[in-house]
């Protein structure tokens, strides 16, 4: 029997995030940034430096998924009326597959500065979201990026509370919409809105912030040579980020038909969260040029403080 399967979104909140310390600490630069509320503790990343972190699966409990969120910022005359750019890169390292991230953010200045010093103003906060298993043995290893102003970097991670909605995203420009196919239970189960991103198509859409988009994809490309499948991300015509995910055939036998009908076989679903600043915000799902392959992609929100 063919199911309507209703995604359920998995809410994630912030109200006890636990902070991650680097184990390079003690050669690192720490930061106190405070707002109207509270201070933070951050580190600094200079032009040679980086932040190595422990291995998740030592700070995490194995049954339970979590969320890992890296906040940035950077030095701003008080004053500016203008966006400072910066960014770093971000590298996943999990046994011998390292997954690379080149982030950037364009913020302006915010009421955030160091106590007791004059003249220190920081930009509001640049945020990235990574979802973690439990059981996740990968490492993260932050370094600076090429062309970027030194940036000071505090991690936290949350676990994941489920709750059930469902808000989809759906595109601005004509793009066709999937439907995709997987075991559950033994019975045949449908997704809907998955939207194609290839060398010809591309994915449209806006979203009011503040709010955490929850980003799924998959790709059809299970038999190439290739281990990794990914897609970049546009933020107000903006590059922002370059994602990548490992090509893992789906345990669930997940498929669908593609513009002649043919059957593709699927990867199993990859999911990451992208954090929208206030107001209405334009985004842009593309394909990397060197990938041949279909990326599959569905996208939902909720309102999550982002502070």
């Amino acid at each position: 029997m063919i199911q309507l399967f209703r995604l359920i979104l998995l809410l994630v909140t912030f109200a006890y995030s636990i902070p991650l310390k680097p184990i390079n600490s003690k050669n690192i630069e720490i930061v106190k940034i405070s707002d109207e509320n509270k201070t933070r503790t951050y580190y600094h990343l200079d032009k040679k430096s980086y932040l190595k972190y422990p291995n998740l699966n030592e700070v995490f409990s194995k049954q339970k998924d979590y969320t890992v969120k890296i906040i940035t910022r950077t030095k701003i005359s008080k004053n500016s009326n203008s966006s400072k750019s910066f960014g770093y890169i971000l590298n996943i390292i999990e046994g011998k597959d390292t997954t690379t991230k080149e982030l950037k953010f364009k913020k302006k200045v915010s009421p955030s500065k160091v106590p007791n010093k004059r003249g220190f103003s920081y930009t509001n906060a640049g945020f990235w979201l990574e979802e973690m298993e439990g059981s996740s043995k990968a490492r993260l290893l932050i370094k600076p990026l090429k062309g970027s102003p030194e940036v000071d970097v505090r991690i936290v991670y949350n676990e994941i509370i489920e709750e059930k909605f469902d808000s989809y995203i759906d595109p601005v420009n004509v793009v066709k919409s999937n439907t995709v196919y997987f075991l559950r239970d033994s019975s045949l189960v449908k997704s809907k809105k998955w939207y194609q991103v290839n060398k010809n198509s591309e994915f449209q859409f806006k979203a009011v912030g503040p709010a955490v988009l929850k980003i799924m994809s998959r790709s059809d490309d299970i038999y190439s040579d290739n281990n990794l499948y990914g897609f970049k991300i546009e933020e107000n015509g903006k590059f922002m980020a370059k994602q990548n995910h490992k090509i893992i055939k789906s345990k669930k036998d997940a498929y669908y038909f593609d513009e002649e009908n043919n059957k593709k076989n699927l990867t199993k679903y990859n999911t990451m969260y992208f954090n929208v600043p206030d107001g209405l915000n334009y985004y842009l799902i593309d394909n990397i040029k060197s990938s041949k392959s279909n990326v599959l992609v569905k996208v939902e929100t909720n309102s999550i403080n982002s502070k």
